[in-house]
């Protein structure tokens, strides 16, 4: 009897206080994580991603280690970050470099946007705009268009290299104005900016962060941007849907992701973080100052976001003969 009592209280105390014997579950984050950026140090992206690195780091209480691998057009980066294990700790900041450009391009690309990646979140975008050096004759976009027309491949557009959004943004406009220019490409944005300074090209297709200062030292205008609505940075330039070329809204927009796979638990801390990192208005303000315009998006389809614009920019490298270099 004793025997048989001593063993239900022993069964008890197991039930009750079993679990307090096993290992604790370890509760992410518990070690560093990594933010994986396609970009060399110093670019627009690269001050973006430190912005949200250091936010991250400050609110998940643990170092995130800001990791630049550029090359193969981004596509290196989103390799590795693809094929990484699924566990929250490695994450990836770029944009329609890495989701929808290479695909539309190349005809092999070591990673599939829509499958490879678990969305975090949009965190923004930076608008395009159309330049011309300060003193060009031609005033507006409608000048510019018809001389193109009277004049066909004889008017240069440069884009900050093949297959950037800075050349898919160029052969949409000309497409939708219906003209011809040569284009040319640039290894960046400052070379094409520095010549078209110096007047050696007409034309350039370049970020409101590169524009911006060249607009207040007094050396180029802008003719449009690419945006939807006008860009607060630009508040006086017209969108190009307003000058008549309705349905163009092209931006670089910047997305974090991580490996597909990720833990529903561990996805949506990070969704939520950051979602709270682009709508504080200390980050706000900072994203302001180097022209990253802030605006959080939950992708509710990424498979078919990405997709759709994918389709979208094969339409426009396949009417423009966009290759890969």
């Amino acid at each position: 009897m004793k025997r048989t009592a001593l063993t239900i209280i022993l069964g008890l105390v197991s039930l009750m206080g079993g679990n307090s014997l096993a290992p604790a579950q370890a509760v992410y984050p518990d070690k560093p994580l990594q933010l994986i950026v396609p970009f060399p140090p110093g670019g627009a992206s690269d001050v973006v991603a430190r912005i949200i690195g250091s936010e991250l780091e400050t609110r998940l209480g643990k170092p995130v280690i800001i990791m630049n691998r550029p090359g193969g057009g981004t596509t290196i980066a989103a390799k590795e970050v693809a094929r990484s294990a699924p566990d929250g700790y490695t994450i990836f900041f770029s944009s329609n470099s890495s989701f929808t450009l290479p695909t539309a391009v190349k005809e092999t690309v070591p990673y599939d946007a829509a499958k490879d990646f678990e969305p975090l979140g949009q965190v923004g975008k930076i608008t395009l705009a159309l330049v011309t050096y300060k003193d060009n004759p031609v005033k507006d976009l409608a000048a510019l268009v018809t001389e193109a027309k009277a004049n066909p491949d004889k008017l240069s557009l440069a884009s900050f290299g093949v297959a950037t959004v800075s050349h898919f943004a160029g052969e949409l406009f000309k497409s939708a104005a219906g003209i011809k220019m040569v284009h040319l490409p640039y290894k960046g944005s400052a070379p094409a900016m520095n010549d078209l300074i110096g007047k050696h090209i007409q034309y350039h297709v370049d970020t409101v962060i590169a524009v911006k200062p060249q607009i207040d030292a007094g050396t180029v205008k802008v003719l449009a941007v690419f945006s939807g609505k006008r860009t607060p940075f630009l508040p006086d330039v017209p969108t190009l849907a307003e000058l008549g070329y309705t349905g163009i809204d092209f931006a670089s927009w910047g997305a974090v992701v991580a490996p597909k796979g990720l833990p529903p638990a561990v996805r949506d801390k990070l969704t939520t973080t950051l979602q709270e990192i682009v709508n504080t208005p200390s980050v706000i303000e900072r994203f302001n100052q180097v022209g990253f315009e802030p605006g959080f998006v939950r992708y509710s389809d990424w498979a078919g976001t990405i997709g759709k614009e994918t389709a979208e920019m094969k339409e426009i490298a396949q009417k423009a003969g966009i290759k890969e270099e």
